[in-house]
């Protein structure tokens, strides 16, 4: 009778045990998924006072989204008018010209110009019949070049410059650009389904900005596919993006980065070039109405600021050293500027458009505007090939598969410069200005004059394929990241 009495009793304190563990757990799961949806409506309210703070930060005239250290964007136009460069008539360049369009954001526009030269198989589908929509959403200034240089888009302004709009479609993707001051979170439609951000991941304020947009993505209830083109930082440091990548459990499905990052693995990462300095208003070109077979004034030129313990200094050395320095254009400054004038930009062009070589000294990285600045007007670059300080470039050369698919496998070449080396740019380069500056001067002036009209000749065109290279490359990414048949 006891040990049956026993028996009962270990029997109910099992039962009451198993019943308080199984209380405990349930209490536990409560608890941790109400904490789950606290902190996520948490993370969701911090997202929208963010984005008001910056709807009223856009509320001011003064302010600009590319930075302090920029002019003021609020202009009439985008770009300032090209001068006349050539005294034998006006140089007629491809500035897009603007036509109105609707203000909402379903306005409608018109296509851009065509460049000349060998267009891709993209551009001559222009006229098909568009099934797929990209929202191109540009918070920093490279997204002109993106646009009007390498997508040949063309832009209105609206509200004196508050935003800007245009529209494009390249083969079967119709493309909806926007950007400036005026393009804000809050006003960004919420059945948006596919996007392409372009940011500015430069230096830490820039990222802070960048962060709000990538955070915004995830609100987006209807959002299928994600992607970005990136400034990245001059040293390549750019850890702060890959929480946002699909393989870490972010939005972006891909990005392209500027400047040699470690990243780079043409799969989710791909390389994307600095472009002009679009923030300076450099225009776009068309090669048609360069006259590429005139003499040039200058054999060389070199405008820019000398940094103490830089390679400028060896350059500027090896200049006044130089034999060949009264057949140069060099203007050197011992303190940075960052204003920009009608007339210095005038003086600018104009010296690259009479120049045979542009020489162009590493600064904190070795790719800069300047390079495809002198190409989009005939003048060779001379490029410095080291690497500078930081992160860039460390990364083995190798093949590596482009997006992933088969049968597009793309060699990585070694950095710097690993785009250009890649399309194999007709460029010149140096390793060291104090003793390689001398004998490539003497070379070069000892070429003819049709020698040198045909090289510029070659590089304008290859500067006009390399933009059709680049946008092929974009839009067959986006085709293949946001619209493969294996993703739906």
């Amino acid at each position: 009778m006891l040990r049956l009495h026993w028996q009962r009793f270990s029997f109910r304190k099992v039962a009451y045990s198993v019943l308080g563990i199984y209380l405990l757990i349930t209490c536990y799961t409560g608890f941790h998924l109400l904490n789950r949806k606290l902190q996520s409506d948490m993370k969701e309210r911090l997202i929208q006072e963010r984005i008001k703070s910056l709807s009223e930060i856009a509320d001011d005239p003064d302010w600009n989204p590319w930075g302090e250290e920029f002019e003021s964007e609020l202009q009439p136009q985008l770009h300032h008018n090209p001068p006349e460069l050539w005294q034998d008539g006006p140089l007629t360049m491809a500035l897009n010209q603007h036509r109105s369009v609707k203000e909402d954001w379903q306005g409608e526009g018109h296509e851009g110009y065509k460049p000349s030269g060998k267009r891709s198989p993209l551009e001559r589908q222009e006229t098909n019949t568009s099934v797929h929509s990209v929202e191109i959403w540009s918070k920093a200034a490279i997204g002109l070049y993106l646009w009007e240089h390498v997508l040949t888009g063309t832009l209105e302004n609206r509200m004196n410059g508050v935003w800007s709009y245009g529209h494009k479609t390249i083969g079967s993707i119709h493309f909806r650009f926007r950007t400036g001051p005026g393009l804000v979170p809050d006003k960004v439609p919420r059945d948006t389904e596919n996007v392409l951000l372009v940011l500015n991941g430069r230096e830490p304020a820039k990222v802070s900005s960048s962060r709000l947009w990538l955070d915004l993505l995830t609100t987006l209830p209807r959002l299928h596919g994600a992607g970005a083109v990136l400034l990245g930082d001059e040293g390549c440091d750019n850890s702060w993006i890959q929480p946002y990548m699909s393989y870490r459990g972010g939005p972006l499905k891909f990005v392209f980065l500027v400047y040699d990052s470690p990243e780079v693995d043409n799969v989710h990462f791909f390389q994307w070039p600095l472009g002009v300095a679009t923030y300076r208003d450099f225009p776009t070109i068309e090669s048609t109405d360069l006259p590429l077979h005139n003499k040039r004034k200058y054999l060389f030129n070199f405008l820019g600021t000398i940094y103490k313990n830089s390679s400028r200094e060896h350059l500027l050395s090896a200049i006044n050293g130089s034999s060949y320095r009264n057949l140069g254009y060099v203007q050197a400054r011992m303190e940075w500027l960052p204003q920009e004038t009608d007339e210095t930009r005038t003086e600018y062009i104009q010296v690259l458009s009479n120049s045979d070589l542009t020489l162009n000294p590493a600064g904190i990285n070795t790719e800069c505007y300047r390079i495809y600045e002198s190409m989009a007007l005939g003048s060779v670059p001379v490029l410095e090939d080291v690497m500078t300080p930081g992160r860039c470039g460390h990364v083995t050369a190798g093949v590596s598969s482009l997006s992933g698919a088969p049968g597009k496998a793309r060699k990585i070449f070694p950095a710097p410069l690993r785009l250009l080396k890649e399309f194999e740019a007709p460029v010149l380069y140096v390793k060291n200005w104090t003793t390689d500056l001398g004998p490539l001067l003497q070379r070069e002036a000892s070429l003819s004059d049709l020698d040198r009209s045909k090289r510029r000749e070659e590089l304008v065109h290859w500067y006009s394929q390399f933009r059709s290279s680049m946008r092929d490359r974009l839009v067959s990414v986006i085709s293949d990241k946001f619209f493969s048949p294996a993703l739906r």
